[in-house]
């Protein structure tokens, strides 16, 4: 998969340690950030949001100029409260391109696009109550596909929170709308292509929408040790 150079709309995926990032960051300075973002950060109390929010815009960059073009230092991005950042400004020489920011943990997943492109990505080791949290997130006729047994329906429950997770921003970040989780109904794809890919370790969980095997690129030594599986959208 990683290894992928043809087909349509390829989607490059990366995943890493915030704290690594942000240790590399040392010296660097702020004066890469969006004027938007430096009045954001400004707000930020919170070590460890400043350090997320930190991390996710330098590898944004990072991603972007690797995917379509240019020096990462010429990319501004947006800073909004509520919602996804979005590209303002970019190197004249640049393609168009998307992309989509999630952590969890540790974790800092970034997919960039030339199509609008959403990621999600959870740190999955941690037992709750998969039952309950699966019949608020599933309309009811979906919950008949849900394992029984527990092991099972955690991996189940974290696949389909990442996937609506990653397709609801992809959807945001095409329009205005914003549709209901419930709505969204994923089924495996068995051998068929699918609509989705969804990566799952011992600690993790990532998905992006859309992608398949044959356009999806991934970089991160975690994403080499991941079971990787399409899913299927259906309205």
């Amino acid at each position: 998969m990683s290894a992928s150079t043809s087909g349509p709309a390829l989607t490059r995926l990366r995943l890493e340690s915030i704290e690594a990032i942000h240790a590399g960051l040392s010296g660097l300075g702020m004066d890469w950030l969006s004027q938007e973002e430096q009045s954001r950060l400004s707000a930020m109390t919170a070590s460890r949001r400043r350090t997320q929010f930190i991390a996710g815009r330098w590898l944004a960059r990072q991603c972007l100029a690797a995917r379509a073009g240019g020096r990462w230092q010429d990319y501004a991005l947006s800073a909004p409260d509520d919602g996804a950042p979005q590209i303002l400004t970019r190197p004249s020489a640049s393609e168009q391109g998307y992309f989509s920011l999630s952590h969890s943990g540790d974790w800092l997943a970034c997919a960039v696009s030339p199509q609008p492109v959403g990621v999600d990505v959870e740190c999955s080791d941690r037992v709750r109550d998969f039952q309950a949290l699966n019949e608020w997130m599933h309309e009811p006729d979906a919950l008949q596909a849900i394992p029984g047994d527990a092991q099972q329906q955690q991996t189940w429950f974290y696949a389909q929170w990442t996937l609506k997770e990653a397709w609801l921003k992809q959807v945001t970040s095409a329009s205005s709308s914003r549709p209901l989780m419930r709505s969204a109904r994923f089924t495996p794809c068995g051998d068929s292509p699918g609509t989705a890919m969804v990566g799952q370790g011992a600690a993790f969980t990532v998905a992006v929408y859309p992608a398949t095997p044959t356009t999806l690129q991934w970089e991160g030594c975690a994403l080499g040790q991941v079971q990787w599986a399409g899913w299927k959208h259906s309205d």
